[in-house]
Formats: structure tokens, sequence, C-alpha cells
């Protein structure tokens, strides 16, 4: 039998509600969570701090959203509703001033394109498959 302090920390224990891609897409499902009453930590900094940025946070599988266990269902609840208002947004009718040529050259270039992602993501499935092959190979010169 469990004791009642145990199920509260158990409560209070983090866990992951989002996996986001970059930096940017995880503080911005914080934001979301947070307008929504649910406390939400976003571990991006901790990776900066040891250079993992951009494609190297990717690498290790993404950016982490995390809130407390307890929170968890209200987490998703909240995720849920906001999916539909933000696909509600039409961007190209919103004026957003001046379009530069940096802002434009940002969204085309390397892993933030669609065929950059495609690419990471076969290098990823490609580096598995190697290691997956090695092992086989190694096995059967052990037999």
């Amino acid at each position: 039998m469990q004791d009642e302090s145990s199920d509260a920390a158990d409560l209070s224990e983090l866990v992951t509600v989002h996996v986001a891609t970059s930096d940017f897409e995880a503080q911005t499902i914080a934001t979301v969570l947070r307008d929504g009453g649910v406390e939400a930590v976003v571990f991006g900094a901790a990776l900066g701090a040891f250079g993992l940025t951009g494609s190297g946070s990717r690498l290790l599988g993404g950016v982490p959203v995390q809130v407390r266990a307890g929170d968890l269902e209200r987490a998703r609840g909240v995720l849920r509703a906001n999916k539909y208002l933000a696909d509600s947004v039409d961007w190209d009718r919103v004026d957003v001033g001046e379009e530069d040529d940096a802002a434009r050259k940002l969204g085309t270039r390397g892993v933030f394109t669609t065929s950059g992602r495609w690419l990471a993501e076969a290098g990823r499935v490609s580096a598995i498959a190697a290691l997956v092959f090695g092992v086989i190979v190694l096995l059967g010169q052990c037999t």
C-alpha cells in the first residue's frame, strides 16, 4: 500500500506531453498550455547549453515540453482545443508588414524545408539500418 505522500510525488513528477522539432515550436506549445492554465516547462535552453540547438536537438529526438503528471490529461485537452483554433488562422491574410528577404531565406534554408526534414529522417533511418546490419554481421561471424 502506498502512502499519500508518494502519490502526491507521482502526480507532481514531470512527464512529456509533446516533443517539438524546434525550441520555437516547444515554446509556442508551452505558451498555449500556460494560457490554458497548465504549467509547462521546456528544456530547449538545456540542450543549447551543450551546443545542441537546431539540428542537434532533432538528432536527440527533439525538444521536450513537459507538464506535471497530474496535469497530463488536462494538458492534452488544452492542446486538442487549440489545434482547431490554430488551423483556423489563414496566415496569407494576416498583415505581418513588409516581407523581407532574410525572413524568406530563413523559410527555405536547409532542415527548415520539407525536403530537408525528409533528408534528416532518411539519414536517421539509414544510420539505424547500418547499425542493425553491423550487429547481424557480427552475430553471423560468431556462429
